[in-house]
């Protein structure tokens, strides 16, 4: 089983990289060949790659972590726990962004992964047996 969930981060590793490179150099050659559409823009023409490089590095990170989690026997019981609190740092981010933009973004960035996080402290609760 592990050597499966192994295989399947592998392969999403290496997805996520290969749509980054790829849609990197189809920016580069749209930038070349159309310099006029991106004249009329305030931000440089590579933001769009840094966003999606920030974007697929992070996702990157997340498949490493669950690699690591899933080599160390005793941490498998630990990983709604740890998915629980990254959901809580979430929720609490999500919250201070609400709260920023005196409400006037979506209330979801912060409900979302606050269900999330109940459902992993929930079902953490249920399999260490706590009542």
């Amino acid at each position: 089983m592990k050597k499966r969930i192994n295989q399947i981060l592998n392969v999403i590793m290496g997805s996520m990289i290969g749509v980054f490179v790829g849609s990197g150099v189809y920016r580069y050659w749209h930038f070349r060949k159309y310099p006029d559409l991106y004249f009329i823009q305030s931000a440089p023409w590579y933001t769009s790659i840094l966003i999606q490089g920030l974007f697929t590095l992070v996702l990157a990170a997340l498949c490493m972590i669950v690699k690591v989690i899933f080599r160390e026997e005793r941490m498998t019981k630990k990983i709604p726990l740890i998915l629980g609190i990254v959901f809580l740092t979430l929720t609490f981010i999500g919250g201070g962004s609400v709260m920023i933009n005196r409400g006037q973004v979506n209330a979801g960035y912060a409900v979302v992964p606050g269900i999330w996080t109940m459902i992993c402290f929930g079902y953490y609760r249920n399999k260490n047996g706590m009542k």
